[in-house]
């Protein structure tokens, strides 16, 4: 009986503790990224909801893949579930480099949340168990475009019955990640490849091998806008872009090969 209590007691703690946010608590990384001990199933576990993690960085509401410099974003993790979970927790945090350091700054944690700093590391998580399973906060990118920068995730989707068991925990299945948005020249990038703005609409492409790239607009923001297949021939070529029906602004023109990506502005008059 004694043991029972024991073992009850510890389980309410427990419960405590990953209700305001394990990383402000415990001290942890419980995201599952590389640096992380142990995900949420750490603790949590015999629970029957399933559920399945997803993360998004969103421009205006319009999910993206690359960043540009020192811009805010939205970065979106909902917990899909089923049986009707109770209450729901998570724990997030964006890292770069081969040495996983701190990516951007999470902007100020809404209501309900908390910003927890782990070994020079930032973290947004609960501070209260949350009963949305949709959870969105802001993010701003790094004030010069570096590395990819990988997003993790992990979750429980919770019976909130004052303690860890009959939680089902959940993490990203791999990382989010964003590639950062070259706005200029990068002709070491595409060694066989180079191309020039020629006016609004136009561009010319010199190679020296045929070979098929990839030709997307973006906005400044990196939303892609539009996006095609082109096979580029030995010598000069003109390309006419696909700018119709979009405002007046700057754009990101882009063409990779899979491998590497060469980029330019343009100014496009509307």
């Amino acid at each position: 009986m004694k043991y029972s209590l024991l073992a009850l007691f510890l389980g309410v703690i427990l419960w405590l503790s990953n209700s305001a946010g394990a990383g402000n608590v415990q001290g942890i990384d419980r995201t599952g990224s590389p640096i992380s001990p142990g995900a949420c199933d750490a603790c949590h576990s015999g629970g029957n909801f399933s559920p399945t993690l997803q993360a998004e960085l969103l421009s205006n509401g319009t999910a993206v893949s690359q960043y540009q410099p020192n811009t805010t974003y939205t970065l979106r993790v909902r917990v899909n579930a089923s049986n009707s979970p109770a209450r729901y927790g998570f724990q997030a945090v964006a890292l770069t480099g081969a040495a996983n350091v701190k990516a951007g700054t999470f902007g100020t944690a809404p209501t309900g949340f908390r910003k927890t700093t782990i070994q020079n590391r930032e973290y947004i998580e609960h501070s209260t168990p949350r009963t949305s399973n949709t959870m969105d906060f802001s993010w701003t990118s790094p004030a010069t475009a570096g590395e990819e920068i990988r997003f993790y995730a992990a979750a429980i989707a919770s019976n909130n019955a004052n303690g860890s068991a009959g939680d089902s925990p959940t993490k990203l299945a791999q990382a989010l990640v964003i590639s950062p948005l070259v706005s200029s020249s990068r002709e070491e990038a595409l060694p066989t490849l180079s191309f020039e703005i020629l006016g609004q609409s136009l561009i010319r492409l010199s190679s020296n091998e045929a070979a098929d790239y990839q030709l997307t607009v973006f906005s400044t923001a990196g939303t892609p806008l539009s996006d095609r297949k082109i096979r580029v021939w030995p010598g000069q070529q003109e390309i006419a872009l696909d700018l119709a029906g979009l405002p007046a602004g700057i754009y990101i023109v882009s063409l990779t090969d899979g491998r590497a990506r060469l980029s330019r502005k343009i100014i496009h008059q509307g």
